[in-house]
């Protein structure tokens, strides 16, 4: 009896070693995906940069109904392009129309876009400077503008053709902008990407998200230099194929200085596929690549890159 009784509690501590020993494994493997974290940032930092530097090119140009006094302005990267083009024109031209999903049905496009101007951005050109971070850019944006984006209710639709920073490629099928109010510090947008992929020679990331973007300008919450805030949510698959889902909350938005090329402040929630939600914290406003994020009690520092 005395045998038997020492065989089951010998049993029973094997049995409870592995369970134990699997549970230890489990939260390693959770503590340890950082991949989707990374490359959310990666989507984010560029996505986040190209609005405002799109919304303050349209504010330089002049009027967004014609062309008068746009192509002899003496920086040409202080405005958009007039393509002196029909919609018509460019939607047989294939070069745009591959890139532009919204020109594949012409005919059933709302009015407002049948009948919007439409802009070229040349960032291959100097225009690369159009940003403060010191991200080498090059590609072309398309632009479609329904009327000034300082009155709400206004959209911009961008489409990106080639677009690259520093090295990365960034499409999407488009990034919708739709104002939502504007005061003297500040213009809140409701932005929606479409289908966006970020590519390299080695990887590819798909992301989309509907976020509100507020743009500061000048004097805002967080100092004297022009920040951009972020809240809302997105999805994404990383490079290794797993799907993701990200939500940021209206009390703690991402901030992204216009200079600085990382999100340096802000707190989001991301789930990976098959792993539990982590809170990644981008830090306190310091300009660099560094973040953490942290599950099941245990904090995890990564790099933005």
């Amino acid at each position: 009896m005395k045998k038997a009784f020492k065989i089951v509690l010998v049993l029973s501590c094997v049995i409870t070693l592995f369970f134990v020993s699997c549970h230890k494994k489990e939260t390693v493997e959770v503590d340890n995906e950082t991949q989707s974290s990374v490359d959310n940032a990666i989507a984010d930092q560029e996505y986040m940069a190209i609005v405002p530097a799109a919304n303050g090119h349209a504010i330089n140009t002049k009027g967004t109904g014609t062309n008068n006094g746009r192509l002899s302005m003496p920086n040409p990267c202080d405005t958009l392009k007039w393509l002196n083009r029909s919609i018509a024109y460019i939607a047989s031209n294939t070069t745009f129309a591959k890139a532009d999903t919204l020109l594949d049905s012409l005919n059933n496009r709302p009015t407002k876009y049948r009948k919007a101007p439409v802009f070229e951005l040349d960032l291959t050109s100097s225009c690369s400077q159009s940003f403060t971070d010191n991200k080498v850019r090059t590609g072309k944006w398309i632009v479609y503008i329904t009327g000034p984006m300082k009155l709400a209710g206004n959209q911009m639709v961008l489409k990106l053709i080639n677009h690259k920073a520093s090295g990365i490629g960034y499409s999407c099928d488009s990034m919708v902008v739709t104002t939502i109010s504007t005061t003297t510090m500040s213009t809140t947008f409701n932005i929606k990407l479409i289908n966006g992929v970020c590519s390299s020679p080695n990887w590819t990331i798909k992301y989309s998200f509907d976020r509100t973007f507020t743009n500061y300008a000048k004097g805002n919450p967080y100092g004297t230099n022009p920040v951009v805030e972020v809240f809302g949510t997105a999805n994404g698959v990383n490079r290794v194929g797993k799907a993701f889902s990200v939500n940021i909350p209206q009390a703690s938005p991402l901030i992204k200085h216009k200079n600085c090329q990382y999100i340096d402040k802000g707190i989001l929630e991301l789930t990976p596929e098959g792993f539990k939600t982590r809170t990644v914290d981008f830090g306190n406003g310091t300009c660099d690549d560094d973040a953490t994020f942290t599950v099941n009690g245990s904090t995890v520092a990564f790099k933005l890159k």
